[in-house]
């Protein structure tokens, strides 16, 4: 675009955006290298011994506890993100966006060491299992969740899809949740609050039928809570943790993907460096035309 005009003829709106390109190319540059270093630089945790904290793991993504599938084809699945386009009337080459989402419930990785939920909300995902296709309007019947394949040829649907058995790679914080994280004090309080608050459960500590309880039934039902939350957290304790990755509380990255990763840092690798290459040159035109108009 820029390779057959002389950087001393060219208008001052071509220099501002050669100057904005290039300011952004070198930002994508670096934005870029922090990624691939992110994930270059972090070993490999396995489940059952990973520390808490910022993590990568690897393993095969398991399907949430409740059947998840995709909205559009309906195919079992992990993970997806969809999208809906019209044709434009003015433009056959043209779509427009009509509607679109993400899927945001848990699932899970397995490592052969254990299994660690994965929670994907906020997180960037880069799914290889794509499908496009044509023909139909997705209509969803009234009252249920069920989708209806009908309509024309002017939309456009696609589906991303992190599918069950697949390779998933994950990055970012790992957490281990223990099954008696709450303690027994608390517990107790809030079992007392519950049955408190219930009247079946009132009537049956008030034993005189007065409909208030005094000294001696409140301590009835207090005993008989704490006994009740201590027979529980005995079950409880017994439970292996359950493992957490989410996003990160601060601003790295939080990224799934079903690409390996070799593949994925040495796509990033070559990206950065283009940017670079477009930064720079953006750079060096728009300054180059700012000197010769000064």
């Amino acid at each position: 675009m820029l390779s057959g005009l002389s950087p001393g003829g060219a208008p001052g709106q071509v220099l501002a955006f050669a100057l904005v390109l290039g300011a952004g190319g070198v930002v994508q540059f670096f934005r870029l290298q922090r990624r691939r270093r992110a994930m270059e630089d972090m070993p490999t945790a396995r489940i059952r011994s990973a520390s808490q904290g910022y993590a990568e793991l690897i393993g095969q993504a398991l399907p949430p506890d409740a059947p998840l599938f995709s909205p559009l084809s309906r195919t079992p699945c992990c993970w997806y993100r969809f999208k809906i386009e019209k044709r434009d009337r003015d433009s056959n080459r043209n779509w427009s966006v009509e509607q679109q989402g993400v899927s945001t419930t848990q699932f899970w990785l397995d490592d052969d060491t254990g299994r660690c939920i994965i929670d994907p909300e906020g997180a960037e995902v880069r799914a290889l299992t794509r499908r496009t296709w044509t023909g139909s309007t997705a209509q969803v019947i009234p009252g249920t969740s069920e989708v209806m394949m009908t309509g024309d040829n002017d939309h456009r649907y696609t589906e991303h899809l992190i599918l069950p058995g697949q390779t998933l790679y994950a990055l970012g914080w790992f957490a281990s949740l223990s099954p008696l994280q709450v303690s027994s004090h608390a517990e107790v309080r809030e079992r007392i609050a519950a049955w408190k608050a219930d009247p079946q459960q009132r009537r049956a500590f008030d034993s005189n039928g007065d409909g208030a309880l005094d000294m001696a039934e409140f301590e009835q039902l207090r005993q008989q809570a704490a006994a009740a939350v201590e027979a529980e957290r005995r079950e409880r304790a017994v439970q292996p943790q359950t493992h957490v990755l989410r996003r990160p509380k601060d601003k790295r990255l939080f990224l799934l993907t079903t690409e390996p990763h070799d593949d994925l840092t040495r796509t990033l690798r070559w990206q950065a460096w283009a940017w670079l290459t477009v930064g720079v040159l953006g750079l060096a035109y728009g300054g180059a035309g700012l000197l010769m108009l000064g």
